[in-house]
């Protein structure tokens, strides 16, 4: 019997159902909301739940820290004649504070119709604990893995990865690969699975107006400018009538999507109508109207509004004219738009618009440059071999070849490894727009991970 089909023997045999669902519960419950200060006890249960999973399956592993929420770092012994795999996780999840809305406790697994409910089941516990298990499961075949595994699992990607630059920057050595293998994208469903070929930038800012020094009574008003009449008028001449962003030179360096990008959006067996009911939206607004929204979201950069912030915030009404209003804004770069740029120039067109009766503070919080993995001029041989990989092994576990799209979301860490380490990435998620990751009842499909679990164990052993 040949070594694939003995292998394939063994991983029909493996419980792999009871025993993730059993660590996945452990795993969200703690409640590792990198955001919020009084969940620091969760973060470090999360950390101390992943350096007991290494401990029992002999990997060495440590805590690193650099200010902020520590990173969790192990790495197996390292074979010179060996491929050498990074493979990426986080375990800090977003926090769940519309609780109320959920179905049942949000850091509680709860399983139903095939899916285990939680946050972080999907983003991310749930992947990178897949790809965990699927390591296992090939020391517990082989006793060795085939190939040089280096393992990190940051607390802080929901919060911009602020401590990962001066981790690869002072580990440098210790953090060499290949390329690294990474679980946190968007994929369609397990009938057709998604290699994540680029990812969006950030630019993410909080803008805040002052007007006069304290809360005045509404009385007063007439006479002088409301600094939320003030912000949503500068918020509303950040966008043309069309939606197109309206600051000039924000659209200079965005690339074409080469021809064979759009043939593969194509393969994507999901119409713009199929992804509004998804989504359960009822319309979408198009700028460019010679991309579908499926592509909008991949090849157009954007300005969003992600939360303001003005006046009496409580039950009923409180007759003032507030002192301060602020707003949140995230920009979504692509290739090849660089976020200092951006940066730069959304900043000047917020200082020509604040009025001259207002004083405005600006703070930056996230960015990140957008990635972008030519899969067709690949000049590393163990990544290329490693693509070559993936194709057959998504196609023995998931019934067909992937298809390689843009992703519309960022990963900061993705950029910054090939930044400052020169090591690419290669995507392959497992969350799917039913997973709601971020929203009230996330969760995962079982056969999504069972599917995932067999697919990691047959690539990395037949790297």
């Amino acid at each position: 019997m040949s070594s694939i089909a003995t292998y394939e023997r063994f991983l029909v045999k493996m419980n792999s159902n009871t025993d993730f669902k059993k660590l996945l519960a452990e795993y969200v419950s703690c409640k590792s909301v990198s955001s919020d200060d009084r969940m620091l006890s969760g973060m470090k249960d999360a950390r101390e739940f992943l350096l007991e999973f290494f401990n029992k399956i002999s990997i060495p592993a440590k805590e690193i820290g650099f200010g902020g929420h520590e990173i969790v770092f192990a790495q197996t012994e390292q074979h010179h004649d060996l491929p050498t795999v990074l493979i990426y996780g986080h375990y800090d999840v977003q926090p769940a504070n519309d609780e109320g809305m959920w179905d049942s406790d949000p850091f509680s697994l709860v399983e139903k119709n095939g899916r285990l409910y939680a946050r972080g089941a999907s983003d991310n516990k749930g992947c990178n604990l897949t790809m965990l298990l699927a390591v296992r499961d090939i020391i517990e075949k082989n006793k060795k893995l085939p190939v040089n595994l280096k393992f990190v699992l940051e607390g802080e990607e929901e919060i911009g990865s602020v401590s990962i630059p001066k981790f690869l920057n002072t580990m440098k050595d210790e953090l060499y690969a290949d390329f690294a293998l990474i679980s946190d994208t968007w994929t369609f469903s397990e009938n057709t699975m998604v290699i994540t070929s680029g990812l969006r930038g950030l630019v993410g800012c909080e803008i805040e107006l002052q007007g006069q020094d304290q809360d005045l009574h509404s009385g007063y008003g007439g006479c002088i400018l409301n600094p939320i009449q003030a912000l949503a008028d500068m918020c509303s001449k950040l966008h043309d009538k069309d939606g197109y962003v309206a600051i000039d030179g924000f659209y200079d360096d965005v690339r074409e999507p080469y021809d064979l990008e759009r043939q593969q959006m194509k393969e994507l067996p999901m119409s713009d109508d199929d992804l509004k009911k998804s989504l359960g939206i009822k319309f979408f607004k198009l700028p460019n109207k010679k991309f579908s929204a499926a592509e909008t979201m991949r090849f157009l950069p954007t300005l969003e509004f992600n939360g303001i912030i003005g006046g009496f915030q409580g039950n009923g009404i409180k007759t003032i004219i507030p002192c301060k209003a602020s707003a949140k804004i995230t920009c979504r770069l692509v290739n090849d738009q660089n976020s200092e740029n951006i940066k730069n120039l959304l900043m000047k067109k917020l200082k020509e618009l604040c009025p001259k009766e207002m004083s405005m503070s600006l703070k930056f919080e996230q960015s990140c440059n957008p990635y972008f993995l030519d899969i067709e001029n690949i000049k590393n041989d163990v990544l290329s071999r490693a693509i070559n990989t993936a194709n057959s092994g998504i196609e023995k576990v998931f019934g067909k070849r992937p298809i390689y799209l843009r992703d519309g979301g960022s990963i900061g860490l993705v950029t910054m490894l090939k930044e400052i380490l020169g090591i690419d990435s290669l995507l392959i998620g497992l969350t799917t727009s039913e997973d709601n990751i971020h929203g009230i009842n996330e969760s995962i499909s079982i056969e999504m991970v069972e599917r995932g679990r067999k697919f990691f164990s047959w690539f990395l052993s037949n790297l």
